[in-house]
């Protein structure tokens, strides 16, 4: 049977209640990101599975902790080579939103780059590379970023088609809306969709 696996990064804490909740609380595995898992302790009454990261901002004493010295990866890049290494091949991530926008922007990219699809209590952001289909509410709003400047894009289900747009910045397709219900986006390089909750 596949384990649902989170890792919880140190931004926003997740609603109680809402959708990043949910997955927070339903998860076989939590893997906490440094000083999460101090918040995911005071909120759950309960340890992490794992406290992954270089452990400078982690305040408590836990069982399981993973101490990476090295500082030219963040602690959500360590947690995501912690659950690879474990086998454990698509985490969702949350808190990685919120609290220090340099956090944020550098946990959306770093995101993209290693794959994993980030959850919060506004939106998610899923990283994709060639074809890619999202199942959207009409009128949903929709951003994409490639940080690749040679992107090239087209879509169907956009309010403005990606046909042609070229990525002079990551961030030149935002504030998009859904037609539809459906979006198909395909590119040549890797990029990644905001879809609002």
């Amino acid at each position: 049977m596949k384990k649902s696996v989170v890792i919880l990064a140190a931004g926003d804490f997740p609603r109680k209640g809402g959708t990043a909740w949910r997955i927070l609380e339903n998860a076989d595995v939590v893997v906490c990101c440094d000083g999460a898992a101090d918040a995911f302790r005071r909120r759950f009454s309960r340890e992490p599975d794992f406290a992954v990261g270089d452990c400078d901002s982690l305040k408590g004493e836990f069982a399981n902790v993973v101490r990476i010295a090295e500082q030219d990866t963040n602690d959500l890049e360590k947690a995501a080579k912690f659950c690879r290494a474990k086998g454990w091949r698509n985490p969702v991530v949350l808190g990685a939103t919120g609290k220090r926008e340099d956090h944020t922007i550098g946990n959306v990219f770093r995101a993209m780059d290693l794959g994993l699809e980030i959850v919060s209590d506004y939106g998610r952001f899923v990283p994709f590379c060639g074809r890619k289909t999202f199942a959207v509410q009409k009128g949903s709003a929709i951003s994409v970023f490639a940080a690749d400047p040679a992107a090239r894009m087209s879509s169907t289900g956009l309010q403005w088609p990606l046909d042609g747009v070229v990525f002079a910045n990551p961030y030149c397709a935002t504030l998009n809306r859904a037609t539809g219900e459906k979006v198909v986006i395909e590119t040549d390089r890797r990029a990644c969709a905001y879809i609002a909750r």
